[in-house]
């Protein structure tokens, strides 16, 4: 996927941009996203990025947000941040087995107007590369039981691997 195209996926979120922001993108891989959800954020801003793997990222466009990187198994070790106004997670909340818990747990850090972006495949269908899948339907659900205001759909992107678009999608409190 493309740098634009990931864009798009996240276009339309409700993001204020009034003041500098803190995020965490929680498996953040090579930082595509990051950079994505950076070019909407105020300068100022600063966005964590969580992977178990090693990675080196690129600074947002003009650099005005920072990207800063940190090794860490974002399932079994706490985060460490408070006060965070999102967390993005781009592919990888389908590696969470008790996906409940792990929203919950992790809303604690956000401010209370602080907000889920997801990005994942819609599809019910595991494989190891998908090994908890949560379609849009079964998120929307899950979302309603944990007393999210709103789940928005932000928009879908055919899949490389044909079997299911992705979509992307904003929960709001």
């Amino acid at each position: 996927m493309s740098l634009e195209e990931a864009i798009r996926l996240l276009a339309s979120a409700t993001l204020p941009t009034d003041f500098p922001q803190q995020w965490a993108d929680l498996g953040c891989g090579s930082g595509l996203f990051s950079q994505a959800l950076a070019s909407f954020l105020p300068s100022g801003s600063r966005i964590f990025c969580v992977d178990k793997e090693r990675q080196t990222l690129r600074s947002s466009a003009e650099g005005e947000v920072t990207l800063e990187f940190l090794q860490r198994d974002f399932v079994r070790q706490p985060l460490l941040w408070t006060d965070l106004e999102g967390v993005l997670m781009a592919n990888s909340l389908h590696y969470v087995h008790n996906q409940a818990a792990f929203l919950r747990r992790t809303q604690a850090h956000l401010t209370p107007q602080g907000h889920f972006l997801l990005v994942e495949y819609d599809t019910e269908h595991a494989n190891r590369w998908v090994p908890y899948p949560l379609s849009f339907a079964r998120l929307e659900k899950l979302a309603d039981q944990l007393g999210f205001a709103q789940v928005n759909k932000l928009a879908e992107h055919p899949s490389i691997y044909g079997h299911s678009a992705m979509y992307a999608c904003e929960l709001i409190p």
